[in-house]
């Protein structure tokens, strides 16, 4: 009798199978751990997914809310993240992850004084004190309170000698920005010039200063600033206001003129056809930059500088091979250069490269850690990986030395996952 019930119950649909009993004995931690790993490998609806089961299971789990809140940080999810960041702090109010994310939420939903509370709570909990007096100010600022925003600036051009150049560098912008704001045009360059001498290649401190400068009506020192910003970073036009743009189109004319008229002879040395080479390459007549380049290291084969540009004007012309080449000689000459390994990172993950890009990346920063771009770059390089969780770090550095740049960086990521959607590199 014992028999046929035991197989009765075997058989009866309301017994557990296998699958189902096992489903029964997942905690949520086990759950919890499979969104740590969906996540880091890009299957962001699972980790979702695995992170709403924990929290069905442990509804007081903290850490399952920030992850949920972290994934739900898009501009369509910024009240389902707020709610999440919020439950993590009322079961954990000294979590400084959630409060961080949840203060970026609350800013980009305009909701300053509520943000400045939490960054303030931040700082009292010793947490990365240049990332929280920098952001701290930047929302004063933006609110209007101009002389708080200088306060928290100062703070960071104050810490000790530990803190990262890179830092004040930011700090220094940042301040002079806001000290123009007051009307303060001479502490405002005062601080672009301390900007400058950290940071030579920052084209936003000669284009800042080189508005200061206008401000005082001294229109020369202004042209010439508004032509540095430009050689730094040729598209800076695109990315200003109308008035503005035709005051660097201006200046960058201007340039032009001059440098045509300058290159007018023939070169004599490996380092003027390499100079004119420049020129036919900033004009984008690609032919004659590769000529003049080829002309240079003919020359002097050990004229690095030659190699790396030639490299670029290949790149241009769609030859990546050859660029590839002149990219790793010029490495070769100069190994403590970060410029070389910027762009063979560009150039492999272009052509998909993905992994080598992130290592010429990293090995540019690590020659040069105040050259922002890079962990603009590295980040959405990481991203196209799907190594989303490795490429948070370098997006947030991203925008937190120069907020200007969220924008244009919310547009590469939002591309760069389209295209690994697509199975593209």
């Amino acid at each position: 009798m014992r028999r046929i019930l035991f197989l009765v119950l075997l058989l009866s649909p309301l017994a557990a199978s296998p699958s189902t009993a096992q489903e029964a004995r997942r905690s949520a931690k086990d759950y919890f751990d499979e969104g740590v790993a969906r996540k880091s490998k890009g299957d962001w609806e699972g980790a979702l997914a695995d992170f709403s089961k924990a929290i069905e299971i442990e509804p007081n789990f903290a850490a399952a809310y920030f992850q949920r809140g972290w994934l739900r940080t898009t501009p369509d999810g910024y009240n389902a993240a707020l709610a999440d960041f919020s439950k993590a702090l009322e079961l954990n109010p000294n979590m400084t992850d959630a409060l961080e994310q949840r203060a970026f939420v609350l800013f980009k939903r305009n909701d300053l004084d509520a943000a400045i509370a939490d960054y303030d709570r931040l700082i009292a909990l010793g947490w990365h004190p240049s990332q929280s007096y920098y952001m701290r100010g930047v929302m004063k600022s933006t609110k209007g309170d101009l002389d708080g925003a200088v306060a928290d600036f100062t703070a960071i051009i104050s810490m000790s000698a530990e803190d990262k150049g890179s830092d004040k560098s930011m700090a220094y912008l940042a301040r002079g920005l806001a000290l123009r704001q007051k009307g303060d045009a001479d502490g405002a360059i005062a601080d672009f010039d301390a900007a400058i001498s950290v940071d030579p290649r920052s084209a936003l401190a000669y284009f800042d200063r080189a508005q200061a400068f206008e401000d005082k009506g001294e229109a020369e020192k202004a042209r010439t600033d508004y032509e540095t910003a430009i050689k730094l970073q040729p598209d800076l036009a695109k990315n200003v206001k109308k008035g503005v743009s035709e005051k660097v189109e201006r200046a960058r004319q201007t340039a032009d003129e001059r440098e045509d008229a300058r290159f007018a002879g023939q070169p004599k040395s490996a380092r003027e056809y390499w100079d004119r080479g420049n020129h036919f390459l900033s004009k984008d007549d690609l032919d004659s930059a590769v000529a003049d380049f080829s002309k240079a290291v003919e020359l002097d084969p050990k004229l690095a500088a030659a190699y790396n540009s030639r490299g670029v004007a290949y790149l241009k012309k769609n030859e990546p091979d050859k660029a590839a080449a002149d990219f790793s000689k010029y490495i070769e000459l100069t190994p403590l250069e970060p410029g070389g390994y910027n762009n063979r990172g560009n150039l492999r993950q272009q052509t998909g490269d993905l992994e080598g890009a992130v290592a010429d990346y990293t090995k540019a920063l690590e020659l040069a850690p105040n050259m922002n771009h890079l962990y603009c770059v590295r980040g959405v390089t990481l991203v196209l990986a799907g190594r989303d969780e490795e490429a948070r770090p370098d997006l947030e550095q991203c925008v937190r030395r120069d907020p200007r740049a969220k924008e244009w960086l919310d547009s590469r990521v939002e591309s760069a996952r389209k295209q690994r959607a697509a199975g593209r590199p």
